[in-house]
């Protein structure tokens, strides 16, 4: 009997030093109560300012407050939207115009980097308007901390044409808002693990192998956005091109090559932006249909601070010719003080099991419990069981 409860004893305090060891391997002793808490209200004000301006086409409901979420992540949960009165079944909470959403044909038109994107996304093919959007986002990421650098240093908007293109950043409203780094609005993922962190935690689960491909894609894609990006963020800070190789020689009417993939140093900043503009694809597009079998990869900002529900209180339509509007209806009900919750995938939907859910999203859909204690615990969401004998 003696020798039972002392083999408990020592397995419970083991299961207890795991879950530790795991919790500050994934969430970090600097980043396990970080969120946006400091400012995120007027960024969310800003953000609805922004949604309502220089259109008629987009509403955002009086009764929609923006405030922190009732739902787990990294400590707090981050923030979310949620019913400042009753709201009736039916009730339209919010409109948001295409023209406001990030899409592929924002990267395609941007006057810096549009071509080099087309030509990453004629050589790359379906399945890389991921990429093309994120290096669109990393890329004005990029150029408003670029622009707030230069106003802590006493610039102003109006001092230069640089500075006037940098303080017209088409979404810097919404970009303020979004999860860059780790912790940030709560937003966990494996993308923001260390490699040892990924092997140490989560080898030999069923969300190793999606979370180490998901992770060599991000990489090869730093590499392949930094000569595209790369020039212009150099060209805003003032720096000096790094020497290219000599090209040999190249008739006047010969068209100068594409920027290509390669081992020249990375961009300073680059590979936390493009991590961060991943992350936020991942965790927060919609593929939205448009026409009759078309599918958009879009982000549509406001609607993304739904968190996720798999009995939601809302529902979207796609509306307009094209899918111009988004809509957001209530689809019950709503008591003043509720949170308001959008369905990001079916819990039921085979190809999305729970460990694709964190590996895709970065959490686990109806589960309050942290991640770091489900890995120590080796629950059966991440590690299959093994057979009875």
């Amino acid at each position: 009997q003696h020798s039972s409860e002392e083999y408990l004893v020592v397995h419970w305090l083991k299961m207890k030093l795991l879950a530790c060891v795991a919790y500050f391997l994934v969430a970090g002793p600097c980043n396990a109560f970080s969120t946006t808490s400091v400012g995120s209200e007027s960024r969310y004000a800003d953000l609805k300012d922004w949604l309502l301006s220089g259109t008629d086409d987009s509403f955002i409901s009086p009764k929609l407050d923006i405030r922190p979420s009732t739902r787990g992540g990294l400590a707090t949960g981050g923030y979310g939207a949620f019913a400042g009165e009753d709201i009736d079944e039916g009730e339209i909470l919010l409109k948001i115009p295409v023209a406001k959403c990030v899409t592929l044909q924002d990267a395609l038109e941007d006057l810096e980097c549009g071509p080099s994107f087309a030509n990453l996304l004629k050589k790359a093919g379906p399945g890389s308007d991921t990429v093309v959007i994120a290096g669109y986002l990393a890329k004005e990421y990029l150029l408003l901390k670029e622009f707030d650098r230069r106003i802590s240093e006493g610039a102003t908007a109006d001092d230069d044409s640089e500075m006037r293109r940098l303080a017209n950043i088409k979404f810097a409203a919404y970009l303020r808002t979004l999860p860059w780094g780790r912790g940030v609005n709560a937003q966990e993922h494996v993308l923001f693990w260390k490699d040892e962190d990924v092997d140490a935690l989560l080898e030999g689960s069923l969300a190793y192998k999606d979370a180490t491909e998901t992770r060599a894609t991000v990489k090869m894609a730093t590499k392949v956005l930094n000569a595209i990006i790369s020039p212009v963020i150099r060209k805003a800070r003032a720096e000096e091109e790094p020497e290219s190789k000599d090209e040999g020689f190249r008739f006047p009417w010969q068209q100068e090559p594409e920027p290509e993939s390669s081992d020249e140093e990375i961009l300073e900043g680059l590979e936390d932006a493009v991590r961060g503009a991943f992350v936020i694809m991942l965790s927060r597009s919609f593929a939205e249909t448009v026409g009759e079998n078309t599918q958009e990869d879009r982000l549509e900002p406001l609607l993304d601070m739904l968190q996720h529900s798999n009995a939601p209180n809302t529902e979207c339509l796609v509306k307009g010719d094209g899918g111009s509007i988004v809509e957001v209806r209530a689809c019950k009900v709503i008591t003043s003080g509720d949170e308001l919750f959008n369905r990001y995938k079916s819990e039921e939907d085979e190809n999305m099991p729970y460990h694709k859910f964190f590996t895709r999203f970065g959490f686990v859909p109806g589960v309050v419990e942290p991640v770091a204690d489900l890995i120590a615990a080796r629950s059966t969401i991440f590690f299959p069981q093994r057979a009875e004998i």
